[in-house]
């Protein structure tokens, strides 16, 4: 694969498609199906993500706002992991919410 470089005032943002709640999108890397793939997903404030599972691990990395999940606030600079097949609880957005997610490739 070779360097990929974006600049925040060219990146494309599209309407979230692909993802159990409403939002947008922009895609940093996709490798293709099933494979590695990292985004950068904006979230209105009130939304919320539905319950939802991935078959590789995922991480995000809240870069403005504040959601909540199992009762537990994730604000700027929080991270979390979750390892494939794991259960997503629904999040909550308290205010817009602006999250890098890094998927892995799918070992299955």
């Amino acid at each position: 694969m070779k360097e990929i470089i974006h600049y925040p005032g060219e990146m494309i943002w599209q309407e979230l498609l692909e993802f159990p709640g409403k939002g947008e999108v922009t895609v940093l890397r996709d490798e293709g199906k099933g494979k590695a793939r990292t985004i950068i997903v904006r979230l209105p404030a009130g939304g919320q993500v539905f319950p939802h599972s991935h078959v590789a691990p995922v991480q995000h990395y809240v870069l403005e706002g504040e959601c909540e999940t199992q009762e537990k606030p994730l604000g700027r600079g929080a991270y979390r992991f979750l390892p494939k097949h794991a259960d997503v609880s629904t999040i909550f957005m308290k205010t817009g919410v602006t999250i890098l997610m890094v998927y892995d490739a799918a070992s299955e």
